[in-house]
């Protein structure tokens, strides 16, 4: 019987290895770099905070993750993620004794910086790659190459997981492994995955409602599919079970650590509505903490229901990729205490519709007919901005020469596939977008900000970012509607 594959599919199929073998040598390269708080004390940086995880984690009792004690000063970087994050650095941590014990002693390894120790940590960061680059590849065919090169090359998770250090990786592989299990109709596995993201990393809570509306929408209404939402419930319960078991009687400090509302509104200067507004009204200074929360909660909701009971409505895998985008975003725009790196979250959706066939720009082929480019141009612009914005914080990382190279390279590769289509006035207004990127780094190397405004160019970085983030907001909540 003669096989059923194609020799095109089969020489696409091959490209595979080559672009993750690519993906992979941009990870380690910028793992090279500098990491957050390097050679900086006494708080030193994210790099830190993930070594003293496993400090805390091999040498305290479960009882003491979470609460301030005399061996666990929560005041230096005292766990903040939920229970998998916590047990995940207890793993590591006992990795790191067998290799070398001296990197986790308690209180005499602070701010741990070996050549031997990095390459360490680098190591375990390269590895949980294998748990975001694999979902990844796979909601892709292997004949969409373009879209497959621009997802080895996207700079954004990189610089933050290799450069500043973070295992973002995980929390964005499980959510992504749950979509592609949701993609083929496993709901249960999905729902399973996407549950161990909540319980590694909260923020994963930007994701949390269209899944739900996803999942319950075309239910419902239907004896078998109350079944299925009582399968999914008891997968859920028995996995939060699973993951919160040995934190029952710590619970308290668990939640109170994870939700620090204690922390303010937004930190330093991240592209979203509240650090935008507050350069003209200072909120944080006029509103008490809790009439903060309670107007973040309020504007959350309102920016991000529409699209997730339309997707209730209307079901459909590019529907819920649409939902997913417009419920993280709306999330970093309005919720409550939003970092700057939170924008990978919204990012990692938008990075699966690198193929969006709907937003495809046309082009003249060789023979002088019009063809869709392979790429999708707003997916683009997207990432693009999401690097952008990220600038003062890998800047203070010394993380400079690998922003220029890996956002560099990645709009070399989309010049090459959109440079047959400048008459087309989105791509006008891209290639103006990336001018103004270009012109505020100009500006910033150039000229000295004045002594009265000492962190101009961070706000205009933020600003700039914020409006861009507004507008994909609009467009892809409209993109949901009309599609």
């Amino acid at each position: 019987m003669a096989s059923s594959s194609s020799p095109s599919s089969h020489s696409s199929s091959c490209y595979l290895i080559p672009l993750t073998l690519l993906a992979l040598y941009i990870r380690i390269c910028i793992s090279f770099a500098p990491h957050s708080g390097q050679s900086k004390p006494p708080m030193f940086g994210d790099y830190e905070a993930q070594r003293h995880w496993q400090e805390i984690t091999v040498n305290l009792p479960l009882s003491d993750w979470y609460r301030n004690t005399t061996d666990n000063d929560l005041l230096y970087w005292g766990l903040d993620y939920p229970p998998l994050t916590a047990l995940h650095s207890k793993v590591l941590g006992h990795v790191a004794e067998v290799v070398n014990v001296s990197w986790i002693q308690l209180h005499g390894s602070r701010g741990e910086e070996s050549y031997q120790h990095k390459i360490f940590m680098r190591v375990t960061v390269l590895l949980s790659e294998i748990l975001h680059l694999t979902p990844l590849f796979l909601l892709f065919s292997p004949d969409q190459i373009p879209c497959l090169l621009l997802l080895a090359i996207t700079p954004a998770q990189p610089l933050i997981d290799h450069g500043h250090f973070q295992y973002n990786s995980i929390s964005l592989g499980l959510t992504l492994l749950a979509v592609l299990a949701l993609k083929h109709n496993w709901t249960c596995t999905g729902s399973a995955m996407f549950s161990l993201a909540l319980n590694y990393k909260q923020m994963s809570l930007y994701h949390a409602l269209p899944f739900f509306f996803y999942i319950l929408g075309p239910r419902y209404n239907s004896w078998s599919g109350v079944r299925d939402i009582v399968k999914v419930g008891i997968t859920v319960i028995f996995t939060f079970a699973l993951c919160w078991s040995p934190f029952l009687w710590t619970a308290d400090h668990v939640i109170t650590r994870m939700f620090p509302f204690n922390r303010g509104l937004f930190e330093d200067k991240v592209a979203n509505f509240w650090c935008s507004i507050s350069v003209v009204l200072k909120v944080r200074d006029i509103f008490s903490r809790v009439a903060l929360v309670r107007a973040a909660l309020f504007f959350t909701l309102v920016s991000v229901l529409p699209s997730q009971l339309l997707l209730f409505r209307e079901s459909s895998h590019h529907k819920f990729l649409l939902a997913l985008t417009n419920s993280a975003l709306g999330f970093f725009l309005f919720s409550f205490h939003v970092h700057e790196k939170t924008i990978l979250i919204p990012l990692t959706t938008v990075m699966v519709l690198f193929s969006d066939k709907r937003a495809n720009i046309l082009t003249n082929n060789q023979e002088g007919e019009q063809s869709p480019v392979p790429v999708s141009l707003p997916a683009v612009w997207f990432t693009v901005i999401a690097t952008f914005s990220m600038w003062p914080l890998l800047l203070k990382d010394d993380l400079s020469v690998m922003y220029i190279a890996g956002l560099g390279l990645f709009l070399t590769v989309a010049y090459v596939l959109f440079k047959n289509n400048m008459s087309s006035r989105m791509v006008q207004l891209f290639v103006l977008s990336v001018l103004g990127c270009f012109f505020l780094h100009l500006v910033e190397i150039f000229v000295k900000p004045p002594e009265r405004y000492p962190h101009i160019y961070p706000t205009l970085n933020s600003l700039y970012s914020a409006g861009h983030f507004a507008l994909f907001f609009c467009y892809f909540n409209y993109r949901q509607i009309v599609d």
